[in-house]
């Protein structure tokens, strides 16, 4: 039709002289560099925590993070024009990695609502990992006050923002009952959150600990029930 005539030569004269298929082709390409970039952007990243929980983030330059990701140091900055930004996606990727909230409003029950938000049942690898970014991030705010305003930023202020509102909303479902959200999201970071932080890297280093799902499961139950008697 005349519209579809007007399109093809519109395509020819333009940016695509090859026709429809070469324009489709430049889509295409332009679509994996978008997919290719985000997943050496990751790779780069998961390697940088590496190399910061060697060697600390003052003795860690982009160029040997460069160097263990196997690219250039150009490459890298590309990607990340600066060492502190890269360490702000380290702890950007390590929040959206510690809650599932839209699972969260999915669940029928609260404890259901809570195992999920809080990814009490994902895999000892993934709380092992999580365990270990957060002891960097640890260490690193305590040594370095540019490190510790950005994690606190990252990881702290965003962090209990969002867990707010999960609160706020499940007041306003009935669900649950409280003084204050604000107070009730850090109640809720410290016991589901922070116990992977300070819990031992081995079991038998506090006789009797059950592991770290159990563990949670046990904590939510407290949450849930209280302490007395019923």
């Amino acid at each position: 039709d005349k519209m579809s005539s007007s399109r093809t030569k519109i395509v020819q004269m333009g940016s695509c002289p090859g026709g429809l298929d070469d324009c489709n082709e430049q889509r295409q390409r332009g679509r994996q560099k978008v997919h290719d970039e985000a997943t050496l952007k990751a790779r780069v990243v998961e390697v940088a925590f590496g190399t910061f929980q060697k060697h600390s983030y003052n003795g860690t330059t982009m160029a040997l993070v460069a160097k263990n990701a196997g690219i250039s140091k150009r490459t890298l900055y590309e990607l990340f024009p600066s060492k502190i930004e890269l360490f702000a996606e380290l702890a950007i990727r390590h929040r959206a990695n510690l809650l599932d909230v839209p699972a969260g409003r999915k669940a029928e029950t609260l404890e259901e609502a809570l195992r999920a938000v809080f990814k009490v049942d994902q895999s000892d690898e993934k709380h092992n990992q999580q365990a270990a970014e957060m002891r960097l991030f640890y260490v690193e705010a305590v040594a370095n006050e540019e490190l510790g305003m950005l994690l606190r930023k990252h990881c702290g202020s965003e962090l209990h923002d969002v867990v707010t509102a999960w609160v706020e909303d499940e007041v306003e479902k009935g669900r649950i009952v409280v003084q204050s959200s604000r107070d009730t999201a850090k109640y809720l970071l410290d016991v589901l959150i922070a116990a992977r932080l300070f819990r031992p890297k081995t079991p038998d280093m506090i006789t009797g600990l059950s592991d770290i799902r159990t563990y949670l499961n046990h904590a939510i139950q407290l949450i849930l029930n209280g302490l007395l008697p019923r």
